[in-house]
């Protein structure tokens, strides 16, 4: 399984995505559940359409809080 060591621990890359994912699933907005995370080289990055600015934030920072994520990008479309 790929590894990447952050701030000196060693953590499953793929278990990043999918515990970031989780993190969205509980969202109490149900369109933000929709949203899809990809860990790709050392980056968070979240893609789908919302309907507002707000559900885009909640959206990051839901997925900002999880062990191992550094950086997200936020590819969310509004409209």
């Amino acid at each position: 399984m790929d590894t990447q060591t952050v701030r000196s621990a060693p953590i499953r890359l793929r278990g990043i995505g999918e515990t970031a994912t989780e993190c969205l699933q509980n969202s109490p907005y149900l369109d933000v559940r929709s949203i899809s995370c990809e860990w790709a080289h050392g980056v968070l990055f979240l893609r789908g359409r919302l309907s507002s600015f707000h559900q885009k934030q909640v959206a990051q920072e839901a997925v900002a809080r999880v062990e191992g994520v550094s950086q997200v990008t936020n590819e969310i479309r509004v409209g």
